[in-house]
């Protein structure tokens, strides 16, 4: 058996993407992620930004998959540098796993002949195409898109957890700790430098808070126990498929304060603002190393729609 990856004649490349743009927004949709219109818009995005010359473009490579010079699918990969990405791969016909595993080493080899230390891709829910590839050599999950759809209805709320609005004061000391925590734990994900970290850090923050604890469309709120404060939570209201929809940007219990279940009061809380803000699904992003903050989101009814796994080369 022969297996070979050979760049796509330019005049394939109108009915490949034709073809790439059908497959992110089924996944997306599939998965819960995006299920509306928003799916459409994200991946134009994505191949604009990756093919703005079209066919010539230096940001990625697309390319055919031929199996004893047969052609049986294509592979779309961004080569920026020393994070290369797996945009798209895909079979016209199911490969078995040691044209899966062949497939999987030219992909890296070109990465690693581009100058990449890692690779990465997203694995949406129900996509076991991109799964079967990717599953059993070396992947990580390093961050997970997790949402919990309907809001279940629960009765079991620790009332003796005081969930209030942050003061603006409390907001001063709130907003460095998180800004430098979320850099720490983007950089430990491998993907980006610590100084790169920090700048994407302060510039989401910037986004997401320009008026601070009263921007609007964004609620922060402290968790206290008997006037002593244990925990932090930032909820934002967005638009998922056209309807209200909450996403959870920060959550966190003091390190003196974890292991008493305050965690799971602050979630539920999140549940409670989320309804009033009359939205009926509630997501977060969680970095894949925190094994025990999933753990508990998954306990609640989320499930992950999307993750981001990476692997050295």
């Amino acid at each position: 058996m022969t297996v070979r990856l050979e760049p796509l004649p330019p005049d394939r490349f109108d009915s490949w993407r034709a073809a790439v743009r059908e497959r992110l927004i089924r996944r997306r949709r599939d998965s819960g992620l995006r299920p509306g219109a928003d799916a459409d818009e994200h991946a134009d995005a994505i191949i604009t930004q990756m093919h703005q010359a079209g066919a010539e473009s230096r940001a990625s490579a697309v390319l055919g998959i031929l199996i004893d010079e047969v052609e049986v699918g294509t592979t779309w990969l961004s080569l920026p540098g020393e994070r290369a990405y797996l945009i798209d791969v895909h079979a016209e016909r199911e490969l078995e796993r040691h044209e899966r595993d062949a497939v999987m080493t030219l992909i890296e080899r070109l990465a690693r002949e581009t100058g990449a230390v890692t690779l990465s891709a997203d694995a949406f829910l129900g996509d076991e195409e991109t799964r079967s590839l990717l599953d059993g050599r070396g992947f990580e999950a390093s961050s997970i898109q997790m949402l919990l759809e309907p809001l279940p209805d629960r009765t079991d709320a620790d009332e003796h957890v005081d969930v209030a609005p942050m003061s603006r004061e409390r907001f001063e000391r709130f907003a460095a700790d998180a800004e430098r925590g979320f850099a720490e734990e983007l950089a430990a994900t491998g993907r980006i430098s610590f100084e790169d970290a920090a700048a994407e850090a302060r510039r989401q923050f910037g986004v997401e808070l320009p008026d601070g604890v009263d921007t609007d469309g964004q609620q922060l709120f402290t968790a206290a126990v008997d006037s002593e404060e244990v925990g932090v939570l930032w909820l934002s209201r967005r638009v998922r498929d056209g309807v209200p929809h909450g996403f959870i940007l920060d959550i966190a219990v003091d390190a003196a304060h974890q292991r008493r279940g305050y965690g799971r009061a602050l979630m539920l809380a999140a549940e409670r603002e989320t309804r009033r803000m009359g939205a009926a699904s509630l997501g977060l992003h969680v970095f894949g190393g925190n094994t025990a903050a999933v753990a508990l989101y998954e306990q609640l009814g989320y499930r992950r729609v999307q993750e981001l796994v990476v692997k050295t080369l």
